[in-house]
């Protein structure tokens, strides 16, 4: 090892003792700026509102005289190309905030904090079991803050007029709910639907809905190998018995077989969405953020939030999620501070309030055993965050066409169960190389 890289190793691990011990508690964020001792300029991105984490960045700012934090947000349709071109330029940010997608994009970007410094268990007492995916052999990718989780969205009303008391726990609780909420008109069209399930156009979140689908039956979707990702849609169920992928397929796609007893849902009817804001949708699969635009498309919306059902017997609840986590740069010139940043935003004090100002539940296991007792929607989402998985989804514009196909190539009967499937595998598996 030579002087620049045994110095360079110092400050990496100096840096990380630092951040532990903020993380831990044991050094606290706000003792003096001769506490830390961080200095320069550190530039963070995300996509969240600076309301969010402004608050955080400025108080790190206020106790560290010497150490200015900027946060700038960025527009989710550009941000992956503002990245690459940023890096590409040398004016990147020191620290930037990713979801399990944005990994593959960006992984030559990402200083992979080693095992090393940070022990994989260390970070597996810390974290939500979903926060697994920003792990590889190298080390770690990212550091979880907040989760955006899968939830079921329900209309009050449509359930208790059929005198329905709860929402369903079980996929299965839904064939004997259709009869009473799913209704037709004079001419036999589907004036009001039980769930939005069956199509792809028309079904908002339907990749997100699938892969809970598949992450509940005990596929990854993607894997690692410990030097590569590649496509494990095609994987059996643990035992060899029964594939994820075809009973996901089939599931799915049998609310929409007009001959079938699950019928609710056909490609004619407005999008999800829409159906359940404008009361005709009994049950919304919808991710925890869109609670605000659900309140505000319809303010006399009488609607509440569960858990997603889960398959029967299961023995561990799964849901899939945004796991938002913050990624340090390789290219900043501030790794120190950089780390140190990094430590205290996920640390507890700060995550408590990124997850309050972001409405989102957080990723540390120690902050998601405090559930808000005063507010019913925030504890469904800390529940979810729970037990959320997620997936290193490579290009998410290219996957989602691959899903739509393998859904409408079966729906069309243009292939059978088993070839759409095989097929999305295998595109799958193609995007992974690219």
């Amino acid at each position: 090892m030579n002087n620049f890289q045994t110095v360079l190793t110092v400050v990496f691990v100096s840096a990380f003792i630092f951040g532990v011990l903020i993380f831990s508690g044991l050094i606290k964020i706000g003792g003096g700026d001769s506490a830390t001792g961080l200095q320069g300029n550190i530039v963070v991105w995300g996509v969240f509102p600076k309301s969010a984490i402004s608050g955080q960045l400025e108080e790190l700012s206020m106790v560290n005289k010497s150490l200015k934090v900027t946060y700038f947000k960025k527009d989710i349709s550009t941000y992956q190309q503002d990245l690459i071109e940023s890096f590409a330029n040398g004016k990147g940010p020191d620290l930037f905030i990713i979801t399990a997608d944005m990994i593959q994009k960006n992984i030559n970007f990402i200083y992979k904090i080693p095992y090393a410094s940070y022990p994989q268990k260390t970070f597996n007492d810390s974290f939500i079991d979903g926060a697994s995916v920003y792990l590889d052999s190298e080390g770690v990718i990212a550091l979880p803050i907040v989760v955006d989780p899968m939830v079921l969205y329900y209309n009050k009303d449509m359930l208790l007029n059929e005198n329905i008391v709860n929402p369903p726990k079980t996929w299965d609780e839904l064939f004997e709910m259709n009869p009473l909420l799913t209704k037709r008109d004079n001419v036999g069209a589907i004036s009001q639907s039980m769930i939005a399930l069956g199509q792809y156009a028309n079904v908002t979140n339907v990749k997100d809905i699938l892969a809970t689908l598949l992450l509940q039956n005990g596929n990854k979707i993607v894997s690692n190998d410990g030097t590569s990702y590649y496509s494990s849609l095609n994987e059996s169920k643990q035992g060899g018995v029964g594939s994820p992928i075809l009973e996901a397929v089939n599931f799915f796609t049998q609310f929409s077989n007009n001959l079938n007893t699950a019928y609710s849902w056909n490609r004619s009817m407005p999008n999800s969405i829409d159906m359940f804001t404008s009361s005709r949708l009994a049950f919304y699969i919808g991710k925890a953020s869109e609670l605000f635009t659900i309140q505000s498309v319809n303010p006399n919306l009488s609607f509440n939030v569960a858990e997603i059902p889960q398959i029967k017997n299961t023995k561990s609840k799964t849901t899939s999620a945004d796991i938002y986590a913050i990624a340090i740069s390789k290219k900043t010139t501030n790794m120190a501070s950089a780390f140190s940043v990094a430590g205290s935003l996920v640390a507890s004090d700060s995550a408590k309030i990124f997850s309050a100002a972001s409405s989102l539940p957080p990723a540390g296991r120690v902050i998601l055993s405090e559930k808000p007792a005063d507010n019913a929607y925030m504890d469904t989402f800390f529940r979810s965050a729970l037990v959320s998985r997620s997936w290193a989804d490579p290009d998410k514009v290219k996957s989602d066409l691959i899903f739509k196909e393998m859904i409408e190539n079966t729906l069309s009967n243009t292939m059978s169960v088993d070839a759409s499937t095989m097929k999305a595998h295998s595109q799958l598996d193609q995007l992974m190389n690219k």
